[in-house]
């Protein structure tokens, strides 16, 4: 499978921009309009939604006074007022608005997942190098200064050889019950599920802070095939249907020194109010990052880091503490704001103010995700 790169193209400003927007409490919200109405670097000019009226309600409604509004992709894909096109809507959709933005020869930001499953992804990659557009996938956890943290404290060393690391949180969606508006979730086809969202997050942040994984093998299970639908007032109105993956594990290698990698996403949240909780060990030290309620979205929440590492070379056996050893200490680390925190992290990079990242592993890892093929035990129990 093909890659979609993130590349340093230089400063820009007032770049004119489409937003296709969805409900007022909507991802897209939260996260992108919040940086996009105050940045100097870019300007919304255009607005995309289901119907006009409803654009129209939308770009009132967040005074997003002299947009164009339109009601489909290829419309706001041919606005001459309109440069970047980004995509921040349930992942079935972005495919069918993805592609008459590349064909426009627009610049594209989609949140990930990019696309359905892989066939999508390596069309969309295809056709994205055939315009030579510029192009950016919301892999946002790395712009969590957490995660920043994370990296530089192993580039520096001072964890010596990463021998391995474990990786365990719960990524919110797909306990017992459903509300009607994820119900496009549901289906293993629709590629918006605990694999490819929560789990996918934390897979690139640990690609970015540890380098890239090989020899993966992996264990998927679909342990609740029936849901209870909630309606508005949270009472349950009858039984849906669910075959995407509530729960997954993967071991690997890391290519970079042969660490062992130990990822597991659980669906849900931690009744031990643990969502999220990262170790890496290495010769030297070792490192812990802990994430609260819903924290298993390091794209969106920002977990603590602390810090252990021997001061002298004694060895420990049998779970005995050398003399030497530091205890287990908390690293101050910047303090995200809200959730358009690490989005606007992400923009600012593309504008060049900001550090940028090419993301090479969209391969293998990507495309395992996508299909929920991971040449290992796949389990529908």
């Amino acid at each position: 499978m093909g890659q979609v790169a993130r590349e340093n193209y230089g400063h820009v400003r007032d770049v004119r921009k489409d937003f296709e927007c969805g409900r007022k409490r909507s991802w897209a919200s939260r996260s992108h309009l919040g940086y996009l109405t105050s940045t100097p670097h870019y300007k919304i000019t255009a607005l995309q939604n289901s119907s006009k009226s409803s654009a129209d309600a939308a770009a009132k409604e967040y005074s997003l006074n002299d947009v164009a509004t339109h009601d489909n992709p290829k419309s706001i894909a041919a606005d001459p007022n309109v440069d970047i096109v980004a995509v921040s809507v349930n992942v079935p959709q972005h495919y069918d608005l993805i592609r008459p933005a590349l064909e426009a020869g627009k610049d594209v930001f989609s949140e990930w997942p990019l696309a359905r499953n892989a066939a999508e992804v390596e069309e969309l990659v295809q056709l994205a190098k055939s315009k030579a557009v510029r192009t950016l996938v919301g892999l946002q956890a790395r712009q969590n200064p957490s995660i920043i943290k994370a990296k530089e404290i192993v580039d520096s060393g001072v964890l010596g050889k990463v021998l391995g690391t474990t990786m365990y949180g719960h990524g919110m969606i797909f306990g017992p019950t459903v509300h009607e508006g994820f119900l496009y979730a549901l289906p293993v086809e629709a590629g918006a599920n605990l694999v490819t969202i929560p789990f996918g997050h934390a897979v690139d942040a640990l690609c970015f802070v540890l380098g890239e994984i090989k020899d993966i093998s992996a264990t998927l299970a679909n342990h609740r095939p029936e849901l209870d639908l909630l309606n508005n007032e949270g009472k349950p109105v009858r039984k849906v249907t669910k075959t995407a993956h509530d729960y997954v594990s993967i071991t690997a290698l890391l290519v970079n020194g042969g660490g062992v990698v130990d990822v597991t996403y659980a669906p849900a949240l931690s009744r031990t109010n643990r969502d999220f909780v990262w170790e890496i060990n290495g010769t030297k030290g070792s490192l812990l990052l802990e994430g609260g309620k819903m924290g298993g979205h390091v794209q969106m929440y920002q977990p603590t880091v602390k810090l252990a590492v021997e001061k002298d070379a004694k060895v420990q056996l049998y779970g005995e503490q050398s003399a030497g050893k530091e205890e287990l200490e908390e690293v101050k680390v910047e303090k995200a704001g809200d959730m358009s925190f690490n989005v606007g992290k992400a923009w600012d990079a593309w504008a060049g103010v900001g550090d940028t990242f090419v993301v090479k592993h969209l391969t293998d890892i990507a495309e395992t995700l996508l299909q929920a093929n991971f040449g290992a035990s796949v389990s529908s129990a």
